[in-house]
């Protein structure tokens, strides 16, 4: 008798959390994002992944509007494929330099075809994330200047409150 009586309360439990997920938004999950600009270079955007100790940033205009994202992965395949060849260019005896530190993040951004809204249901947002494998979604107000981002941590942030 003492597992059916369990039984009921973990269900009844489980519809309440469903209950309150589905009125959980954007705005209950996001988080500050960490803004680049199109003109900073590959050492301010070194700075500002490490200082903010996150792997993405997001590229917007002067005004907040959403461009795109550029990653700490964009910025390891490219001083890969850099590195490459620097063994050929020293023995070479050619004068060289890492033309990546000079890239502005205009020439990197990674389009992001997906943004959200403010009032944007969270199970929305959780199926793009894990359907698309994004690591973040951008939050757009209504003028679509970024305002935050969900990520899969925030989310996971969010749903242990519950």
């Amino acid at each position: 008798m003492k597992n059916i009586f369990s039984l009921k309360k973990t269900r009844k439990k489980e519809s309440f959390f469903i209950d309150d997920i589905k009125q959980l938004t954007a705005k209950d999950a996001m988080i500050k994002p960490v803004f680049l600009y199109p003109e900073d270079d590959v050492d301010k955007i070194l700075k500002k992944l490490k200082k903010e100790e996150t792997n993405v940033c997001i590229v917007v205009t002067k005004e907040k509007k959403f461009i795109g994202e550029i990653s700490d992965e964009d910025i390891i395949s490219l001083f890969l494929h850099q590195v490459k060849y620097e063994p050929l260019v020293q023995m070479l005896n050619l004068g060289y330099k890492r033309e990546f530190l000079y890239k502005k993040a205009k020439e990197l951004i990674n389009k992001h075809q997906f943004t959200v809204k403010i009032n944007t249901p969270i199970n929305k947002i959780i199926e793009l994330i894990y359907k698309h494998g994004f690591n973040y979604i951008p939050v757009l107000d209504k003028n679509k200047k970024v305002i935050g981002v969900v990520t899969p941590s925030s989310l996971i942030t969010l749903l242990e409150k519950y």
